[in-house]
């Protein structure tokens, strides 16, 4: 540590100037005014020298106070920089937060609409297939009415072949009209049977239809009430979020 060593100089200082000053004025004044003189003037001298000391020291301390004020300015400055980049990470973390939520909020809500989803399209597919079984019954229907007409109208035209012919050609006629009646009415019986069998599928295929969009609308149903729930969370989050602002603008006026 420096040692301040400005008292021993100032006192070797004005030694050496009443050692100087002593002769000179001894044979100007006498010996007891130039005593009182050279005393005057050395104190004077000192204290010049004391106030010029405490003059630069007051400089150097306003110097320091002025570097101070600016380091304090910079800080300020720098301090409220990092407080605005706070307030953005912190900010940038809420949203990300919230996105974080949608995502978990929409992870648990996508299964359940894409098991909707699901359903309504395997029901579409069971819609479509029972319409197609519901046209092959028409088909298979369409042939069973064919095969009721023909045996009507061969009824019918044995009714007229026998009314026309004799009897020699009615036995004739009589035979070839048993074997073809019995031929239409085998298969008018298959064809029944046909249309009744695809009639069974397409009643079979609309009610597996019917039960999967029971289940899809279930489903879709389940997905709207978590779809509610979700809006119902947000909106308590939202309102606990801003009630202590409004709360906070409320105490400052």
């Amino acid at each position: 540590m420096k040692t301040n060593n400005r008292p021993l100089t100032n006192a070797v200082l004005l030694v050496l100037v009443l050692i100087t000053s002593l002769p000179r004025a001894m044979s100007e004044s006498g010996p007891s005014g130039s005593g009182n003189v050279l005393l005057d003037e050395a104190k004077r001298d000192q204290i010049e020298r004391k106030q010029a000391a405490m003059q630069k020291e007051l400089d150097r301390v306003a110097e320091d106070v002025n570097k101070a004020k600016l380091e304090m300015e910079d800080l300020e400055k720098s301090m409220s920089k990092v407080g605005n980049a706070v307030a953005e990470t912190k900010a940038h973390l809420d949203q990300l937060a919230g996105r974080k939520k949608h995502i978990i909020q929409d992870l648990e809500l996508m299964p359940l609409r894409i098991e909707a989803d699901k359903l309504k399209a395997e029901g579409f597919d069971l819609l479509n297939s029972a319409h197609a079984k519901a046209m092959d019954a028409l088909k298979k229907r369409k042939e069973e009415l064919d095969f009721r007409a023909a045996l009507v109208s061969a009824e019918i035209q044995k009714l007229l072949d026998h009314e026309d012919v004799g009897q020699s050609d009615a036995k004739r006629g009589k035979s070839d009209s048993q074997a073809k009646m019995l031929e239409l009415r085998r298969n008018l019986q298959k064809a029944e049977d046909r249309s009744s069998l695809a009639n069974e599928k397409a009643m079979e295929g609309m009610k597996a239809a019917s039960v999967k969009f029971q289940q899809a609308d279930a489903a879709a149903a389940k997905a709207e009430k978590k779809q509610a729930e979700i809006g119902l969370e947000n909106s308590s989050s939202l309102q606990s979020s801003n009630g202590p602002l409004k709360l906070k603008a409320k105490n400052t006026q």
